[in-house]
């Protein structure tokens, strides 16, 4: 063979061997990322286990014996199931609300035609540049001026005022990636609007509807601001709040607050296994017309 053929077969073999090392090179990127992410998991997980001496004499290392003795001590003193069921009633209204209210929003701004509905939309999506800090004040004398403080409904509306900018932004973005043609055929049908939302709309923009559920549980579940400020020192505040009061209440117990962080992120990392797959493809779906 001669040396001008084997000129194309060594571009070739430099090109796969570029291609290979590429590959490793972005492999071990991602696997430092989520190591460091995993990190303070770990971390908790571990000093979860571990007695104060234990965690005393090496906070770092791995445990020489397991204890549960933390996550008893939490059950005990932290009134997990009535804080469970705080957290799981304030966040499963929130989420509904939320929904609820972006898929009407969506519907009137993408298939309605509405005058002014594209400066309602802008103006609702506004909010997602807004910290929630700045409002946080006058929520709350809202909410006290409506006579909600303290109460499942404050924390609610507070939830779904909160979750309603990005939901209406994913829904109205998945809304506009439906024909036209298929509203249409509704209406010709002798549908209305209602119908058309529910029964036709609904049950075609479930991947976008699951994803945005998921991701509001997430932050609704684990927020801290909200159930500070709107329910203060009410029995109705959620499961978060009460390990934020463990090391301010009884004492700065590293291992009986690890224990009771797991103990609340349990339900989101069990969501977010789950239906992670949901997540995906509801951030992809509008993407493809």
């Amino acid at each position: 063979m001669s040396a001008d053929a084997m000129i194309p077969r060594r571009r070739r073999r430099g090109s796969r061997a570029l291609r290979s090392l590429g590959k490793w090179l972005v492999t071990f990127v991602l696997v430092v990322i989520a190591l460091g992410a995993l990190y303070p998991l770990l971390f908790t997980i571990i000093n979860s286990l571990k007695s104060r001496t234990a965690y005393a004499q090496d906070p770092l290392g791995l445990p020489d014996a397991i204890s549960l003795d933390n996550y008893i001590d939490t059950f005990n003193r932290m009134q997990v199931p009535q804080l469970l069921f705080n957290s799981v009633v304030t966040t499963a209204g929130g989420l509904l609300l939320s929904t609820v209210a972006a898929l009407f929003i969506a519907y009137a701004v993408t298939k309605l035609r509405m005058p002014g509905g594209n400066l309602v939309f802008l103006f609702v999506i506004s909010m997602l540049v807004i910290p929630s800090q700045v409002v946080i004040y006058p929520l709350y004398e809202t909410i006290l001026g409506l006579g909600l403080g303290g109460t499942y409904q404050g924390l609610i509306l507070s939830y779904a005022a909160f979750g309603l900018p990005m939901s209406t932004y994913l829904l109205v973005a998945y809304f506009r990636a439906i024909p036209d043609e298929l509203i249409e055929a509704a209406r010709l049908d002798g549908a209305g609007d209602m119908r058309i939302l529910f029964q036709v709309l609904l049950p075609v923009s479930t991947p976008a509807i699951a994803a945005l559920s998921i991701l509001n549980f997430v932050w609704m579940w684990n927020d801290l601001l909200l159930p500070l400020v709107i329910m203060g020192g009410s029995d109705k505040t959620t499961l978060m709040v009460g390990v934020a009061l463990v090391s301010g209440q009884y004492d700065v117990s590293i291992p009986l607050i690890s224990a009771g962080l797991i103990v609340a992120l349990l339900p989101v990392m069990i969501v977010y296994l789950v239906f992670q797959r949901q997540i995906l493809n509801g951030a992809i779906a509008g993407a493809v017309k």
